[in-house]
């Protein structure tokens, strides 16, 4: 009786030892399965909204109360980039990417399209990249007169505000299109 004790003892020990074993594998692999795609949620697939303006480099649009132009997109080792980001950022936005990244700069002339303030949110800003997937804004700078405009999502009546948003994209992807959705319809500009 002894000897049949002491083998189920063992035998549920060992179907322990094999649950735990698949326990810690299944984990494993869903920390794996969800750093991916948790990667491709932070930059999903671009999709188009279904209305929207489409403009060039340096061509204005405006919709509901903004007027938006994007006059540049530079990547953040260009000496103009550098100049602009040092001269209105202070020390919660420095340039530095993380490895096998880097920031490109998108220089957007916004201002109040009425007699009155405008929204406007820089967080409200995608690139699109030719791998065509949406990046995110990580930061806005702009001169004294815009920084306070930018914290307070609200343009000034009367103003126009040159803003310098950093998005920060992988080095092989290049810039297509700057989106502004919150505007509607969208404003669409082809950077290339």
């Amino acid at each position: 009786m002894r000897s049949r004790s002491t083998s189920i003892a063992a035998a549920v020990t060992i179907v322990i030892i094999v649950i735990a074993a698949a326990l810690i594998l299944s984990i494993t692999l869903q920390a794996a399965v969800t750093t991916d795609s948790t990667h491709n949620e932070q930059n999903p697939m671009y999709v188009a909204p279904l209305h929207s303006l489409s403009v060039r480099l340096n061509e204005s649009a405006t919709e509901n109360s903004l007027t938006l132009s994007v006059t540049s997109a530079m990547n953040s080792t260009d000496p103009q980039a550098r100049s602009a980001w040092e001269t209105y950022s202070d020390t919660y936005a420095p340039l530095n990417p993380t490895e096998g990244n880097k920031y490109v700069i998108v220089n957007v002339s916004v201002a109040s399209a009425r007699n009155d303030s405008a929204p406007f949110r820089y967080t409200d800003s995608v690139l699109v990249g030719n791998d065509g997937r949406s990046y995110f804004a990580n930061y806005a700078v702009g001169n004294a007169s815009c920084t306070a405009s930018i914290a307070a999502d609200q343009l000034k009546a009367d103003s126009t505000c040159d803003v310098y948003i950093a998005f920060s994209l992988p080095n092989s992807v290049m810039p297509e299109q700057f989106v502004y959705e919150s505007t509607n319809p969208a404003v669409i500009v082809t950077l290339t």
